[in-house]
């Protein structure tokens, strides 16, 4: 059997990276076998550990990438409002609670998606580990769009830090009673209470 070119394996292990981003968000980390991942990607369950050194691995390089491809609609909204930071809050905000996130796991935030898997990981392991950066990073490139607090740094990272807490919180709660009506209630408080704060 012929051996790929450096380019081919760098773009499967690409192709391997982003059927696991999405996988490991819809279905959990426990609920994806690196089989599945490898078919995922159109690649043969054997040719995994050319890629990564275990699942772990995978995972945490899988967190990392769904927190990053996330970046580009933060800055899709700030490009949408310009200056107008109100309009680009209100905006993601209103985006963030709808059913379509709540309903599009393998797509939406990770924050939301994984914190069931994340309370159950090694604190200390690479997992958590990568999990914390994403989110991390999360919260300060948010900042500036969610903060009503700009001029007090300390101030505004906090005011963030609520609001995305209510808003991953809405996500979650909502994905967990999706079918009573509560799940939408959810959404609606939430949403609602940031807009109106």
């Amino acid at each position: 059997m012929p051996r790929v070119s450096r380019k081919e394996a760098d773009q499967h292990r690409e192709d391997v990276l982003n059927a696991a981003s999405k996988l490991f968000l819809e279905y959990g980390i426990d609920g994806v076998s690196v089989p599945a991942v490898m078919a995922e990607a159109g690649l043969t369950h054997g040719g995994f550990y050319g890629h990564f050194d275990s699942k772990e691995a995978l995972v945490a390089e899988a967190c990392e990438r769904a927190f990053k491809e996330r970046r580009s609609i933060y800055d899709g909204i700030e490009q949408r409002n310009g200056a107008d930071k109100t309009s680009a809050r209100v905006e993601f905000i209103k985006r963030y609670t709808t059913k379509a996130h709540r309903d599009a796991i393998g797509l939406g935030c990770p924050a939301a998606a994984m914190c069931g898997d994340m309370a159950r990981e090694n604190p200390k392991g690479q997992i958590r580990t990568a999990f914390a950066a994403g989110f991390n990073v999360m919260v300060e490139r948010l900042t500036p769009l969610l903060s009503r607090k700009r001029k007090d740094k300390a101030a505004a990272r906090e005011d963030a830090l609520a609001q995305i807490a209510m808003l991953v919180g809405a996500v979650v709660l909502s994905r967990s009673t999706k079918g009573s009506p509560v799940s939408d209630e959810i959404m609606q408080a939430v949403r609602d209470a940031l807009l109106d704060a």
